[in-house]
């Protein structure tokens, strides 16, 4: 609000409230509480620059920077079979540049915590994935054996299946027990000059532009990593078609290392 409309506000207000009961008076004087506090708030607020000359603005680097963002998220390349060996030349490339940075980092530092931490972590994950296996097979084969009467021979699966059980146990425990550790500022900072490299050198591979590389990027992962029975959207069926013949190759190449924003997940999660 102007000071020239604020003042107007005020001397209509204060003519007003001379005709009015003392309720109606006190109503507006609450109301040019708040109108005066609203301007105080927004003299404070950093005011807007005045417009300048459009054909000049237009042509400032921030917002040519602005204009191809909005273009490549807006009109993004389409997906083909092309696109996808560019893509996965680019995942590899960046897949390696993590694993040499990730390995550089001394043992002893945060950075390097973290990655014992998320070795461990992942290890974790793939032995549970093997017992689990390994305790169905036991348990097929028990089933076989006494379907074909041979009572004799389930003893000792049923010790296995103890004893895999007694290690679970164990590795959960120690599971459980692992740290995340903290990183620290700098090593964040680290991590997103690295995360830019990365990309950097992807789009390279892929010979793509870094925003038609992060646009593609973020499209094809988005619906890799699709949850089962999720209908996607803003693919064309000739993309959906390119996508489907390569998920076998694609997934693995991700890994659990991105969310199907595009990105990679933060280090340690």
């Amino acid at each position: 609000m102007s000071r020239t409309i604020f003042g107007a506000f005020v001397a209509i207000a204060a003519l007003a409230s001379l005709a009015m009961p003392a309720s109606a008076h006190a109503q507006i004087g609450g109301l040019l509480k708040r109108k005066a506090k609203e301007a105080a708030i927004n003299k404070a607020l950093p005011q807007p620059a005045a417009p300048a000359d459009s054909a000049a603005a237009a042509g400032t680097p921030g917002d040519a920077a602005a204009k191809a963002r909005q273009d490549a998220w807006q009109h993004p390349v389409a997906i083909t079979s092309a696109g996808i060996d560019g893509f996965v030349k680019a995942i590899k490339v960046e897949n390696a540049e993590r694993a040499k940075f990730m390995a550089a980092a001394p043992t002893s530092s945060p950075l390097g915590q973290s990655n014992a931490y998320l070795a461990a972590k992942a290890k974790c994950a793939s032995d549970k994935v093997k017992d689990d296996s390994t305790q169905a097979r036991y348990q097929r084969t028990m089933m076989a054996e006494a379907s074909a009467g041979h009572a004799d021979k389930i003893k000792p699966y049923t010790d296995s299946i103890q004893a895999l059980g007694l290690a679970s146990q164990a590795r959960n425990q120690r599971c459980s027990s692992l740290v995340q550790p903290r990183l620290t500022d700098d090593d964040f900072k680290a991590i997103h000059v690295e995360e830019d490299k990365e990309e950097a050198a992807g789009a390279a591979a892929a010979g793509l532009t870094p925003l038609v590389y992060s646009r593609l990027k973020e499209r094809v992962i988005a619906y890799a990593l699709l949850p089962t029975g999720w209908k996607p959207s803003g693919y064309s069926p000739d993309e959906l078609h390119v996508i489907d013949a390569r998920l076998a190759e694609l997934k693995p190449l991700l890994g659990s290392d991105f969310d199907n924003s595009g990105q990679r997940k933060p280090l340690g999660s």
